[in-house]
């Protein structure tokens, strides 16, 4: 049966419980507002994919630590090649717990498991780009982009770092599937690219 969240996924699976969708779908509305780069960059469709995506990681906690982390991994990799890094899997999975948690208390405990997922995801972005760089690397993104220095700006140059952790983690294009958005002519101006692509060398070389 096609996942009523989002025809596209197929059959990917989802909470029975009313409640635990409910909750994976407050999840992503909260991480698009976080992020607004999801909705500049896949509109729509980008928020329809949320919802399936955070349904399914919603009947993850339960499973033994292995398997849970098993499917984390493979998403976190799925979505950094198409321009998602990890960075973003990490900071949703948090806002899932806590989400889950809130809606159906009695299997708090077992969401745990999806935080734990969360902090692995970060030690892993943190042991190829720690967290005051990717900052730094924003903050100097914004002023070699002629951009105030704002949550969206230097979230933004974040963005490029942490795509360069996750290629340094072993994700073959996590770089190139962000970067060819961030130096799209027809969107971002030459300044702009500029400083994308000097965010990367930047990420690269620290």
């Amino acid at each position: 049966m096609l996942n009523p969240l989002n025809f596209e996924a197929g059959a990917t699976p989802m909470p029975a419980d009313p409640r635990e969708i409910k909750a994976a779908i407050r999840a992503g509305e909260i991480t698009h507002r976080a992020f607004p780069y999801y909705g500049f960059r896949y509109g729509e469709r980008g928020v329809r994919f949320t919802r399936s995506d955070s349904a399914f990681l919603a009947t993850l906690p339960g499973h033994k630590p292995e398997i849970l982390w098993r499917q984390v991994d493979w998403l976190a990799g799925v979505l950094s090649n198409r321009g998602m890094p990890s960075w973003l899997l990490e900071v949703h999975l948090g806002t899932l717990a806590r989400q889950l948690s809130r809606a159906v208390p009695e299997r708090s405990q077992q969401y745990r498991d999806l935080l734990d997922a969360s902090q692995a995801l970060g030690e892993r972005r943190r042991a190829q780009i720690s967290d005051e760089a990717m900052r730094t690397l924003g903050r100097t993104f914004a002023s070699e982009a002629g951009i105030a220095p704002t949550r969206l700006s230097v979230g933004t140059g974040a963005l490029l770092a942490a795509a360069v952790a996750d290629e340094r983690a072993g994700i073959p294009n996590a770089v190139t599937s962000i970067e060819e958005y961030f130096t799209d002519r027809t969107i971002f101006n030459t300044r702009f690219i500029d400083a994308a692509r000097a965010t990367i060398r930047r990420a690269r070389a620290a």
